[in-house]
């Protein structure tokens, strides 16, 4: 199972209870949020710690329990202990598991895809009203799809999301150029293309490695109960 959960910032609660909710998360998150030097970066940080949290809570994982593991690429996963059926987790019989997760944000908006394949997501809430970004890195079937769309703009985020979203789960970075990176078929390879919202505030895609439909739990998180 993969799932997706969607935050909308709240910016005050993230402000008033900040030392608070950054005592819930390891280490590694709370050092993304200091890391951060404005304020708008550390609260994004803070947010998708949090949501990060409230995913793996949902699936029985305990985020603070959890080391992480970074592939040949750099990209993090989780290695969390899973207890054998019947057994207690803190037995001598538990074993390793990878949990794989990745997290975006733009514009107040954050989400989280956890799951048991490789993933990528991304949400995105800017527009390309005048098509140029669509010349600059779209194929030149991608840019007519744009043009022939009914809402071009919700094309042209349907197509970015799903480019971003494949680079993320690949983990490999941009190694070809951006029109070449597939964002129109629904598979790609072992990958498979699934876009999961359009809103007028904002698309949502994500690219999952798997050979399978896999299935998807979409939920939107409105506060962190810590």
């Amino acid at each position: 199972m993969i799932r997706v959960y969607i935050y909308e910032m709240n910016n005050d609660d993230l402000t008033a209870r900040y030392e608070e909710y950054l005592a819930v998360l390891p280490e590694w998150r709370r050092e993304s949020c200091e890391r951060m030097r404005f304020e708008r970066g550390k609260l994004e940080q803070l947010a998708a710690g949090l949501l990060l949290r409230h995913a793996l809570k949902e699936a029985g994982i305990d985020l603070m329990q959890a080391n992480v593991e970074k592939n040949e690429h750099g990209k993090p996963a989780l290695a969390t202990c899973a207890a054998s059926a019947g057994e207690d987790r803190t037995s001598a019989g538990t074993t390793e598991q990878t949990v794989h997760f990745n997290i975006s944000h733009s514009d107040g908006y954050v989400t989280v895809a956890v799951a048991d394949c490789p993933v990528g997501i991304d949400i995105e809430t800017k527009t390309d009203p005048e098509l140029k970004i669509s010349a600059r890195f779209y194929s030149e079937e991608e840019q007519e799809a744009v043009r022939g769309a009914a809402d071009p703009q919700k094309e042209f985020r349907r197509i970015w999301t799903r480019k971003e979203a494949y680079v993320k789960c690949t983990g490999t970075g941009l190694n070809v150029a951006v029109s070449a990176i597939p964002a129109l078929p629904e598979t790609s390879g072992p990958y498979r293309l699934i876009t999961l919202k359009e809103e007028e505030a904002y698309s949502l895609s994500l690219v999952a490695e798997t050979d399978r439909n896999p299935e998807i739990l979409l939920d939107t998180v409105d506060y962190f109960d810590i």
